[in-house]
């Protein structure tokens, strides 16, 4: 994979987009375990646009430095960081095991959230939160799935609604080069 100077600056910018989102645009809900935000989508939207390698780069540079430029109290926390990566690894691969032709793009992307959020939202960062607040994986889990039954179809919507137009204007980019 060749890295161009376009891109990463791209990337630089979702990665901003993300820690913005994430850091200063959200709601935490239930003391450490619930932080409804956006920040999540320009992660899905990186990793769909330029493939899983830059998707997991933004993903994981947005928390690391969101982490320094707003902790939320709390310690660092590596699974969460690997859910952040994962964020943008997983949404392209999925999306690619479903064929690339342009049909179904709604679906496809549902599934890919639904199978990134089952692995980084339910278990890693779960699993990280319970690990930082002592608290047993069950008993923060359960809320954890209410929000995430409530965030899935926005993330789906809003990375649709995004990801189409983003293509599109790519793909034309990339043809008058």
């Amino acid at each position: 994979m060749k890295l161009r100077t376009r891109d990463l600056t791209n990337a630089g910018l979702f990665v901003a987009m993300s820690i913005a989102l994430s850091r200063f645009a959200a709601v935490q809900v239930m003391s450490n375990t619930i932080r409804l935000s956006f920040g999540n989508i320009p992660i899905y939207v990186a990793g769909l646009l330029f493939g899983p390698a830059i998707g997991g780069l933004v993903g994981g540079v947005a928390d690391l430095a969101g982490y320094l430029v707003n902790p939320f109290g709390a310690a660092f926390i590596p699974q969460i960081t690997l859910a952040a990566i994962l964020r943008g690894v997983i949404p392209p691969l999925v999306v690619r095991l479903f064929g690339a032709k342009d049909s179904f793009w709604q679906l496809k992307i549902f599934l890919a959230i639904i199978a990134t959020e089952i692995v980084s939202g339910a278990f890693l960062t779960t699993w990280g939160l319970s690990w930082l607040n002592q608290t047993p994986f069950m008993a923060v889990l359960t809320p954890r799935l209410v929000a995430l039954a409530l965030q899935i179809p926005v993330y789906t919507i809003a990375t649709y609604v995004l990801i189409v137009p983003l293509r599109a204007f790519r793909a034309q980019r990339s043809a008058g080069k």
